[in-house]
C-alpha cells in the first residue's frame, strides 16, 4: 500500500484505481473529522471530567474506541503496525511526561484539536504547526536513529473483544445514567472513530493524525489531502449541530499557547513514538506494553496538572 500512496503523490492520475484510492482516503478522513467533532472526543476533556467532576463516562468511551479498533483489526485479520518501532524505556518515560505537559498547555489532545477547529477555534491550527515543525526538523537533520517497524497481531479473539465492548457499554451507561445525556452520541462517535481510523491505518500502515505530518513531508499529496478532509469533516459536523459555522480569529496569546503546546506534543510523540491516537488505536490493539505505559504516564501527568492548575477544557456536545 505504500507504493499506492507514493503513486498518489506523483504526477500521474491516469487510472481510475488511483482516483478511487484518493476518494477513499478523503472520505475516511472526512468521517473521522466529523466524528471527532460530533462526540467532542478529547483526552484533556475526559481527564478534566474525571479529575474535577468525578465523571468517568468520557474516559470509558475512549477505551471503548480502542476496543472497536482492535475488533476491526481482528475481523480483517490484519496486524496493527507502527512504522517506526517503540523507543527504549529511557525515552518513553520522559517523552510521555512531555506529551502530557503539552496536552495541558495546548488545552486539547490531537483528537480534541481537530474537534475544536470545527467549532471555529482557528488557533488550534497552530497546534499542528508546532507538531509539523518538530517532525520537519527531525526529518531535516535525522536526529533519531532508524528503527524497524513494529507489528503484532491482536492478542484477543473477536468474541472476547465483542464481550469487552458490551461490558464497556454497560459500564458507561451505568456511570452516565443520571449525569450524561449524550450516551448514544458518544457511542456512535466511538464506532466511527475506531473503525475509520483503523481502516486508514490498514490502507496506509502506521497511519495516525500525528504521523500524517510525516507524510506531509514524504508523501506530499496523500498526507495533506487526508488531513484537509479531516478538518473539513469537523467543520461540517459543527455546522450540522449549530446550523452555522464561522472561524474565529486567533489572538497572539492563543497562537503562542497552541504553538508551544503542539511543539511539546510533537516532541513527545516523536520520541515515544506516537500521540494519543497512535497509542490508543494502534498500540493498544497490538497489546504493546509500551503503549499502555506511555498512555498511563501522560494521562497521569495531565491529571496532576489539572488537579493543581485546573483546566478550561469542556465538552461542546
Amino acid at each position: 500500500m505504500d507504493e499506492f500512496l507514493v503513486s498518489v503523490s506523483g504526477s500521474g492520475f491516469a487510472s481510475m484505481e488511483i482516483w478511487a484510492g484518493v476518494a477513499l482516503l478523503g472520505t475516511l478522513g472526512f468521517v473521522l473529522g466529523f466524528a471527532l467533532n460530533y462526540g467532542s472526543i478529547c483526552t484533556v476533556i475526559a481527564t478534566r471530567e474525571l479529575v474535577s467532576e468525578k465523571r468517568p463516562a468520557r474516559f470509558i468511551a475512549i477505551v471503548e474506541c480502542a476496543v472497536w479498533a482492535a475488533l476491526v483489526y481482528a475481523i480483517v485479520e490484519t496486524s496493527p503496525t507502527m512504522q517506526r518501532g517503540w523507543s527504549s524505556l529511557g525515552y518513553i518515560v520522559p517523552a510521555a511526561i512531555l506529551f502530557g505537559i503539552g496536552l495541558h498547555v495546548n488545552g486539547a489532545c490531537v483528537f480534541g484539536s481537530v474537534g475544536h477547529f470545527g467549532n471555529g477555534d482557528s488557533e488550534f491550527v497552530f497546534t499542528f504547526f508546532g507538531i509539523f515543525a518538530v517532525f520537519y526538523f527531525e526529518s531535516l537533520f535525522g536526529l533519531l536513529p532508524e528503527r524497524s517497524p513494529a507489528s503484532a497481531p491482536v492478542p484477543f479473539e473477536p468474541v472476547l473483544l465483542i464481550t469487552a465492548l458490551l461490558a464497556t457499554l454497560v459500564l458507561r451507561l451505568g456511570v452516565s445514567f443520571k449525569s450524561e445525556s449524550n450516551f448514544w452520541r458518544l457511542t456512535v462517535s466511538m464506532v466511527a472513530i475506531g473503525t475509520t481510523f483503523t481502516i486508514l491505518a490498514i490502507i496506509a500502515p502506521g497511519f495516525s493524525i500525528t504521523a500524517s505530518f510525516g507524510s506531509v513531508i514524504s508523501i506530499p499529496l496523500a498526507g495533506p489531502m487526508t488531513l484537509g478532509c479531516m478538518f473539513a469533516g469537523s467543520l461540517v459536523s459543527a455546522r450540522f449541530r449549530r446550523r452555522r459555522s464561522e472561524l474565529k480569529w486567533p489572538t497572539v496569546n492563543t497562537i503562542v499557547w497552541r504553538t508551544v503546546g503542539g511543539t511539546l506534543m510533537g516532541m513527545g510523540a516523536l520520541l515515544i513514538p506516537g500521540g494519543n491516537d497512535t497509542l490508543l488505536l494502534i498500540g493498544f490493539p497490538m497489546g504493546a506494553w509500551q503503549a499502555a505505559l506511555a498512555y498511563t504516564l501522560f494521562v497521569a501527568t495531565l491529571a496532576a496538572l489539572i488537579a493543581r492548575f485546573g483546566s478550561m477544557a469542556k465538552s461542546w456536545s
